[in-house]
């Protein structure tokens, strides 16, 4: 049997968000000024404060588990599966450096089309939901040459469904040596 398992697609979501950005943070970025926050032996892009970095900030399981059991009824030795599954909203974080204004235009853009059908859609069509974004917050800086850079973020709520597969006991049928109605014998 297939083993059920559905990781947290952390490449999937950068993918995704990445195009998402790409697509919607206008006006438009290189892609090659789209960097993922939080990994080895990346670098910001030289020469230029025009950029955007998105990272996974954080994730919490929204609602109760689902529980499956599952065990080929032709092969009774096998032991059975128990998949479970949860929907896990992410927090994705993404900000926009500029040296004017463009920065906090990318941010509104992208968490207006967030809150919006199509940017529902573009997250449905990759496995995901997007829930809504936060409101742009301002995060300028002065930088080490003692610029003034100006950076403003949002954080994207998605949703989607994970899980995975365990070794369980399973059963089809039972012997008993006593079966009595309850009711009839024990009076409340």
């Amino acid at each position: 049997m297939p083993d059920p398992v559905l990781p947290l697609p952390e490449a999937g979501i950068y993918a995704a968000v990445r195009a998402f950005v790409l697509a919607y943070a206008l006006p438009a970025l290189d892609p090659a000024k789209v960097i993922q926050g939080w990994q080895n032996r990346a670098s910001l892009p030289p020469g230029t404060n025009d950029y955007a970095v998105i990272g996974v900030s954080g994730d919490r399981q929204r609602g109760t588990a689902v529980e499956e059991y599952v065990w080929k009824r032709e092969v009774p030795e096998e032991t059975g599966r128990l998949a479970v599954r949860g929907l896990i909203e992410v927090f994705v974080r993404a900000d926009f450096y500029a040296g004017d204004d463009t920065a906090r235009q990318r941010a509104r853009r992208l968490a207006l089309v967030t809150r919006s059908s199509a940017g529902v859609r573009f997250f449905n069509e990759r496995g995901m939901s997007a829930l809504y974004a936060d409101d742009v917050r301002d995060l300028s800086f002065v930088d080490e040459s003692k610029q003034f850079v100006r950076r403003y973020s949002t954080t994207l709520h998605l949703t989607l469904v994970t899980g995975l597969s365990l070794e369980c006991e399973a059963f089809e049928a039972a012997r008993v040596s006593r079966l009595e109605n309850v009711d009839a014998h024990h009076k409340p």
